[in-house]
């Protein structure tokens, strides 16, 4: 079947870059850049060469076929220093009990965390959810097939911007209404996985288009 010139060369691109390395260490570079650009939005401290890392870059550091243990990070919060967040990567077996207990004491000697983002790729035992309950930091879940796209930049998304408690405060006073009359995004939301958003945030909302300018709209976490 014929193809035209720019198939081709895609076609050409993926195969180069597969030859050149593991699939597996393509996925892993792109959930963790993904991870790093989270991080960047949700306030946290984040190097520049994190972010701009390439594929032959994390090849290079990480190897073909990374180990778990060297994808995770530590960082701190600009506005907050203490506000620390652990982040670690989980292998493709079911996670239980043990493997929660062995990341607590693994991480237990470092400085106090605020939060604990385990990246998974697997099922977890009831055993390991009920463990989940006992740790001081709070403990986010996210799938690692959900990072290899980053949500923010699709062409048809618009901007979202999350309001502090005092900007809450004031919407609801300039327009005389209560938090339940506010619009609501379920925490299971793509974009509020991301910006790690909690119950009662609220999110600004900027879009524009052909038929409007601008539209912004407001919605509740629930």
């Amino acid at each position: 079947m014929a193809t035209n010139g720019n198939e081709k060369r895609i076609s050409e691109c993926l195969v180069h870059l597969c030859n050149e390395g593991s699939i597996e260490s393509i996925r892993y570079f792109e959930s963790r850049r993904t991870l790093m650009e989270m991080l960047r939005d949700r306030g946290y401290n984040v190097s520049q060469s994190d972010l701009t890392l390439t594929l032959s870059d994390f090849r290079s550091h990480f190897g073909d076929f990374p180990k778990l243990e060297t994808l995770g990070v530590s960082v701190s919060h600009r506005s907050n220093p203490s506000n620390k967040v652990q982040v670690v990567f989980t292998g493709t077996d079911d996670i239980r009990k043990s493997n929660l207990t062995a990341i607590h004491n693994q991480i237990a000697n470092k400085e106090r965390l605020s939060r604990l983002i385990l990246i998974v790729q697997s099922k977890m035992t009831p055993y390991a959810r009920k463990e989940l309950e006992n740790c001081r930091y709070k403990v986010e879940i996210i799938k690692l097939n959900d990072l290899v796209v980053n949500p923010t930049k699709h062409v048809l998304q618009p901007k979202y911007e999350v309001l502090t408690a005092v900007e809450k405060q004031e919407l609801l006073k300039k327009y005389k209404i209560e938090e339940k009359q506010l619009p609501h995004m379920l925490r299971t939301d793509p974009m509020a996985s991301y910006y790690g958003l909690e119950r009662g945030q609220v999110v600004k909302i900027s879009q524009s288009g052909e038929v409007f300018n601008s539209l912004v709209t407001y919605r509740c976490v629930v």
